[in-house]
């Protein structure tokens, strides 16, 4: 029987991970989880928020209110470019018509004008805070 030696490399050259770059993909993305965390929390106490609104009995000032968050969009709309500008119109004309909706058929319409505001106030923290 004949046996073959071949020498063993002791050190491979092979790239393997080192500490400093699986330290550094870690802190990534755990800054990316508690940045889309806060923006969820603020998106639900947006919400909450207009729940507590929807009960009270200031309807006429919540529906000019919703008027004005409206044309701000508009706004906004008009100063920005490209695919935020877009958004933006579709956010004011919506806001709007859910102004009109909850001055005219129910007060529970601020609810869903909650939830415009709240993705965006989620969408802006997120952007701002995984910077």
């Amino acid at each position: 029987m004949k046996t073959y030696i071949s020498p063993i490399n002791q050190k491979p050259n092979s790239q393997s991970i080192t500490t400093e770059k699986l330290i550094s993909a870690t802190v990534a993305s755990v800054r990316d989880i508690l940045a889309l965390v806060s923006a969820v929390l603020a998106g639900a106490a947006v919400i909450t928020l207009f729940v507590l609104l929807a009960g009270t009995d200031i309807t006429p000032f919540l529906g000019a209110a919703t008027w004005g968050l409206g044309f701000i969009f508009l706004a906004l709309a008009v100063e920005n470019n490209g695919p935020a500008a877009l958004s933006q119109v579709a956010s004011g004309v919506a806001l709007l018509i859910l102004g009109l909706l909850q001055s005219s058929v129910s007060p529970d319409f601020i609810i869903v004008s909650g939830g415009v505001l709240a993705i965006w106030a989620g969408a802006l923290l997120f952007k701002r805070l995984s910077l």
